[in-house]
């Protein structure tokens, strides 16, 4: 449960963000999207590994806050597949901004907090732009007859 929340808890505040949010602040978030009763004790408590068994409740309020299905907690093949789409996808975006001449420092902070498939949505779209551009300056095919 530690290491899962704690990837969560990484993607959620993005990389070299300075002003993380406190668990007090996180757990007042979930609380009030959920409507379960968190504390941020409660949550350092789960991060660190001192909770280790969760109630089917606040594994849901967890789930719905961070955007991943309950069984990403419950199952780790499951768990495993979505951190490895997310890598994956944040190699992608870093790779697609790179190619674009994008700074990844600029868009980091407002990327970070993105689902994986908003930032699988966001290489795409990088993507495409780069291949019409690509597309535009190649020139045009000899007509058919």
């Amino acid at each position: 449960m530690a290491e899962k929340l704690d990837h969560l808890l990484t993607l959620h505040a993005g990389p070299g963000k300075a002003d993380k949010p406190s668990y007090r602040v996180l757990a007042a978030e979930i609380a009030a999207q959920s409507g379960e009763t968190f504390s941020g004790a409660y949550l350092w408590q789960l991060h660190r590994g001192e909770r280790t068994n969760p109630t089917l409740r606040h594994v849901s309020a967890l789930a719905r806050y961070f955007g991943v299905p309950v069984s990403y907690f419950t199952d780790d093949d499951v768990a495993r597949k979505l951190i490895d789409e997310d890598d994956l996808a944040r190699r992608e975006l870093d790779k697609s901004m790179d190619e674009a001449g994008v700074s990844a420092v600029y868009l980091r902070g407002d990327l970070s907090a993105l689902s994986p498939e908003g930032k699988r949505m966001a290489a795409d779209m990088i993507r495409q732009i780069r291949e019409l551009e690509q597309g535009a300056k190649q020139p045009p095919s000899p007509p058919r007859t």
